[in-house]
């Protein structure tokens, strides 16, 4: 046990375990995952999880703050618009969804991109039961007959250095 002085007479008391007496806006505890693999979606429109991270929040009125980035390639030389479709779940719920992320008309940009998406929200789970949280991709549209969208793509005019995809969360005390 021990205790760390917070400034103007605020003190948090307790040892690694006990954050969850620590005061309004502290972060106490964070989870990360990453990943250097290229993802392609599937081809039926369906969602394909691409990075998930396990957590157990240690209050159960904490805000989750959740932050992602990935690198994706839209292959759109071809005539064939393109964008991003994600979806984080909480667990199996849907919590935050991107439809056409991005979104490039092929009759106005008929080459290929590869953007840096990063999304941060929050959550309020309301537990203190362990929880996975996922990031999921599919194809623009949902639609079979569009090009494929790679999540964690490298870009091939260089290797990738270090992540191309990142998932991050903090529980935030209240």
């Amino acid at each position: 046990m021990g205790t760390l002085n917070l400034g103007t007479g605020a003190q948090f008391v307790g040892g690694a375990s006990g954050l969850t007496d620590a005061p309004t806006g502290t972060i106490i505890q964070t989870a990360i995952n990453g990943s250097t693999s290229e993802i392609t979606v599937n081809s039926d429109g369906s969602y394909k999880d691409i990075l998930s991270v396990s957590f157990t929040p240690r209050k159960s009125n904490s805000k989750i703050i959740y932050t992602l980035m990935f690198n994706a390639f839209y292959d759109n030389n071809t005539g064939g618009s393109n964008g991003v479709d994600y979806r984080v779940l909480r667990d199996s719920t849907s919590i935050k969804e991107g439809i056409w992320t991005y979104y490039l008309n092929s009759t106005t940009y008929g080459r290929d991109f590869y953007p840096v998406v990063n999304i941060i929200d929050f959550d309020q789970p309301n537990t203190t039961s362990a929880i996975t949280y996922k990031l999921q991709g599919r194809k623009y549209n949902g639609d079979s007959n569009k090009f494929a969208t790679r999540f964690g793509e490298p870009q091939k005019s260089a290797p990738a250095v270090g992540n191309s995809i990142v998932f991050k969360i903090e529980e935030l005390s209240q």
